[in-house]
């Protein structure tokens, strides 16, 4: 380590060549023989620590004292022959560290300085430890702050279903991050592009499709596009500062994928929706067939036992226009009424087909017939 620099103040040359002779083993040492010319030398080059004498021609160590403290905070200790009380505080007022009275021994002045020095660099070192812990500090609050945009994003569009609503959101968040930005979502219906001043021009359009095809992330003068399938993100005001601009780009990145994966969700929502409502629709549609084929199947029945009776009752009429004897008709009649019990046979599986068609229409009544919840996509 270099060793610390000292600027010994005092108009007698025989105290300043003693002071030095003390010190310049340890220390790097300079010399000024007034206060005038301490200013001078402190403005060229700061020490780490100042002995100063009080009594000078010209400015005196009290003005010189002063002066110094308007724009420095290193160590300085007065060395003078006055050691009255009202001196020496006068002294502390000025802004002094210690007060040492001539003569002095050189092997305690000499730790004095060490002291003092000591505790001005363990004050130095807390002070820029503070400083550390404060940025630290900020540093993790503002990182909290970032990562509460993304998750007030993903709250806010994780049940989205409409893409210019996605646009919006993500629009925000890049202004949450004190970015300004367009933004742009690619669908199967189209594309929604959005601006901080709402829906995007022509040139804007232009530009995001020169873009699309130019890798996952692209930089041009101040502006960054992040490409995903169905997601741009165009930054236009890139920081100076290539470390900020790293963050920011991964950021952005991490804002991207994430909404192309909403984005996808919603694709499968409207899929799931659209195949829902066929579903219904088909399903709806089953049940009215199915209804009409029973009530014709009833009607068949109906229909037929009626034109067997009918048919009965007409050849009967015609027995008195035949000639037939009394056995003849019996006989005729007999048999017609055989054939139609046999044909009206075959409907007596009536219960068992309508026990069929009523499970059948059960299971394609539609839930909100029956009083159910119906899911809704």
């Amino acid at each position: 380590m270099n060793p610390a620099r000292v600027l010994i103040v005092d108009d007698d040359f025989l105290i300043r060549e003693t002071l030095s002779a003390a010190l310049r083993d340890d220390f790097s040492v300079s010399e000024a023989d007034s206060g005038e010319a301490c200013l001078a030398a402190v403005a060229l080059e700061a020490p780490e620590l100042l002995l100063l004498d009080i009594e000078m021609p010209g400015m005196d160590g009290y003005e010189t004292c002063r002066r110094l403290r308007e724009k420095h905070d290193f160590p300085i200790i007065f060395i003078s022959a006055h050691d009255t009380l009202e001196e020496q505080l006068h002294g502390f007022d000025a802004g002094a560290d210690d007060f040492v009275t001539k003569p002095f021994n050189a092997e305690i002045l000499y730790r004095q300085i060490l002291r003092v020095i000591e505790r001005r660099n363990g004050e130095r070192s807390l002070r820029e430890d503070k400083e550390k812990f404060r940025d630290l500090a900020s540093g993790v609050l503002h990182d909290l702050n970032q990562t509460d945009v993304l998750l007030n994003f993903m709250r806010g569009s994780i049940g989205c279903g409409d893409y210019r609503q996605l646009a919006r959101n993500l629009l925000a968040a890049t202004q949450a991050y004190g970015l300004v930005c367009h933004v742009q979502i690619r669908h199967p219906d189209g594309n929604e592009t959005l601006t901080a001043r709402g829906a995007a021009t022509p040139v804007e359009l232009g530009v995001f499709a020169q873009c699309l095809n130019l890798g996952r992330i692209f930089r041009f003068s101040r502006r960054l596009i992040i490409n995903y399938a169905g997601v741009s993100i165009l930054l236009l005001n890139t920081p100076d500062d290539e470390e900020q601009t790293g963050r920011l780009q991964e950021k952005l990145l991490v804002l991207a994928e994430s909404c192309e994966a909403i984005g996808e969700t919603i694709e499968i929502r409207r899929e799931s929706a659209s195949r829902a409502e066929a579903l219904q629709y088909g399903t709806a549609s089953s049940y009215q067939a199915v209804e009409e084929l029973r009530e014709q199947y009833r009607f068949q029945q109906s229909e037929t036992c009626r034109q067997l009776q009918q048919l009965i009752d007409d050849v009967e009429a015609t027995y008195v226009f035949l000639g037939l004897t009394d056995r003849q008709e019996a006989t005729v009649s007999e048999t017609i009424r055989s054939r139609s019990d046999e044909i009206l046979k075959l409907f007596e599986l009536n219960q068992a087909l309508e026990a069929q068609f009523a499970a059948i229409l059960d299971s394609l009544m539609p839930r909100s017939a029956r009083g159910e919840n119906v899911m809704l996509f």
